[in-house]
């Protein structure tokens, strides 16, 4: 493998995308990116990629208008430059939320997005896709995949050296919180979220008690981090000894990680870079390159 792929990564994957290509004992590349005066992106590939399976290791959290464009260029580059392949690895894809028009003459962001991306590379794999109205990226794309962070949450949470119960904050991510519970043996709870609108969120639980105990709530996305907020409150209220929110994406839009931190230590993984990145996912990476 180490003669035939080259990993390449944007600025703020880049940590990562090196990690990969020496786990994979193969070559890698910075992308680099500047910007003319009126706001385009000039993307260069620093490497050859001719005759060369080339692997784009993208983050298209923040700014992902401009980010969809420049990893869009960088796939260009490759194939233009005599790549055999081109493949996507987003460690976060944005715009999926939006996977039906909900009022009259909507865009559906998800599959206008996924189109895209196909269209340029051969094949595009997402971790922890935000799914919600369908159950796999393969209904966009024979060439979409995705791939689950889990094993990886799970490993980093058997490191814990306090005991502690597993809670689901709503019922989408009480699959997440389950399966971890179920392979570490731990007690599991699931709340309750009542979204009245994109503002009015209510969060109910179960009648359970969680005095004097340690909790881990495990989340896929956390942006503004309001309606997780409102989890971590019912949750303290239990009695709860001390709360360890881990995200998956950790966009943290806004003031979110000053919202959490009033109530959980915060942890996430590095598909999105953040000084709370504790949980690297170079070997899902790079065990994703190597079933490509």
């Amino acid at each position: 493998m180490s003669k035939e792929v080259l990993v390449c990564g944007f600025s703020d994957t880049s940590a990562l995308a090196k990690n990969v290509a020496k786990i994979l004992s193969c070559s890698y590349s910075d992308i680099s990116v500047n910007t003319f005066p009126d706001g385009e992106s000039l993307v260069k590939i620093n490497i050859s990629p001719k005759g060369k399976k080339v692997v784009i290791v993208a983050s298209l959290a923040h700014n992902p208008d401009i980010k969809v464009v420049q990893t869009l260029l960088a796939g260009g580059v490759a194939r233009d430059n005599g790549a055999k392949k081109v493949f996507l690895m987003a460690t976060y894809m944005p715009y999926l939320r939006q996977d039906k028009s909900f009022h009259d003459f909507e865009c559906v962001s998800a599959k206008e997005v996924m189109n895209l991306f196909c269209d340029k590379f051969d094949k595009v794999v997402v971790i922890d896709p935000h799914l919600h109205r369908i159950d796999s990226l393969k209904e966009y794309s024979k060439n979409a995949f995705e791939v689950s962070s889990i094993g990886v949450i799970t490993d980093y949470l058997r490191k814990f050296k306090d005991d502690f119960v597993m809670v689901g904050p709503d019922e989408e991510s009480y699959q997440w919180a389950k399966k971890i519970a179920s392979d570490l043996d731990k007690e599991v709870h699931i709340l309750i979220k009542n979204r009245k609108d994109s503002n009015n969120v209510k969060v109910t639980g179960e009648n359970f008690s969680l005095k004097g105990k340690n909790a881990v709530i495990v989340d896929d996305i956390i942006s503004t981090g309001h309606t997780l907020c409102e989890s971590l409150k019912l949750v303290k209220s239990k009695g709860v000894k001390s709360i360890t929110c881990i995200g998956v994406h950790g966009i943290l839009a806004g003031n979110a990680e000053t919202l959490i931190k009033k109530y959980a230590n915060l942890i996430t993984t590095n598909t999105i870079l953040s000084k709370y990145s504790k949980i690297d996912v170079s070997k899902l990476v790079a065990d994703s390159i190597k079933e490509l």
